[in-house]
């Protein structure tokens, strides 16, 4: 069970950014959290407030470039008597990504900044006001088709992690964004092939592997080996979602030989078997 409690609201956030804090260097991005309030008693859900919160930072720290800054900011209307919680990144104006939230559990209002974007979230004083409604959605497994369909609706995303990184690009940095577009196209182009590796891509790239190595560092924080493999995953996510193919044959589609390590790799990344997941389509189809 997901249980409400009253605590400091103000020393909640701090521990929050304090955690989020070497996720953020590892990426090159400054994390600060400030109040105007030094205490302030709430009754709140904090699983499931950190986890909106925490989905939402990481996946802006994903986004923007290197150096950029992101600050959570709480603050207090006298006129409404809410609580805004508010998270600002500087580097890059964010707003037509409207994915970033789309599956959050809370509601965030977005606002466009400049150079930036402002994510801002009401939190109520008054706990009858929280969305408790979603305890009973994330516990309830007696009917089944509805805990596969949530479980689809969580893969599916507008954007696959490539568009949104090109879509970063293009804003900022459009050479780079061409070069990770002939990339991109490289690797899609040999899915299936299960000897195209780091080594081929370099090869088609004309670039030494310390080269190919260090640019896409800079650009997604990937090595090429690793991103090779996103990628495989991603297209055998689509796979599984849209077309009507055994785990066997999406797996040998994208460049995957042994089953047992497709499986392996993919229940990693995505936290579900590709076979639950697969099962969870025909039985939408079914219905």
């Amino acid at each position: 069970m997901i249980y409400s409690s009253e605590a400091d609201i103000v020393q909640f956030l701090k521990s929050l950014i304090r955690g989020l804090q070497p996720y953020a260097q590892a990426n090159e991005v400054r994390i600060s959290f400030s109040s105007g309030i030094k205490k302030q008693v709430v009754n709140y859900q904090p699983f499931l407030l950190s986890q909106s919160l925490i989905q939402l930072i990481c996946n802006i720290i994903n986004l923007i470039p290197p150096k950029s800054k992101i600050q959570l900011r709480l603050s207090y209307c006298s006129e409404n008597k809410n609580l805004y919680i508010m998270i600002e990144n500087a580097g890059i104006n964010l707003i037509r990504m409207n994915e970033i939230i789309a599956q959050n559990i809370y509601s965030f209002d977005m606002f466009p900044k400049s150079n930036g974007t402002l994510y801002r979230l009401t939190l109520p004083l008054h706990p009858e006001t929280f969305p408790q409604n979603q305890v009973a959605k994330t516990n309830t497994i007696s009917n089944i088709p509805q805990f596969y369909a949530e479980i689809q609706k969580r893969l599916r995303s507008h954007f696959t992690e490539t568009e949104k990184h090109l879509a970063s690009l293009e804003q900022c940095r459009p050479k780079e964004a061409a070069f990770m577009q002939r990339i991109n196209a490289l690797i899609k182009a040999n899915l299936e092939d299960e000897n195209f590796n780091t080594d081929v891509l370099c090869e088609a790239m004309s670039l030494s592997r310390t080269q190919l190595f260090r640019r896409l560092k800079s650009l997604i924080r990937q090595a090429p080996a690793h991103y090779i493999k996103i990628q495989r995953l991603q297209r055998a996510k689509e796979l599984l979602e849209t077309a009507d193919l055994t785990v066997s044959e999406v797996a040998f589609k994208t460049g995957f030989q042994n089953l047992s390590h497709f499986t392996n790799i993919f229940q990693k990344q995505y936290g579900i078997l590709p076979s639950v997941f697969s099962r969870s389509n025909k039985s939408a189809t079914n219905e």
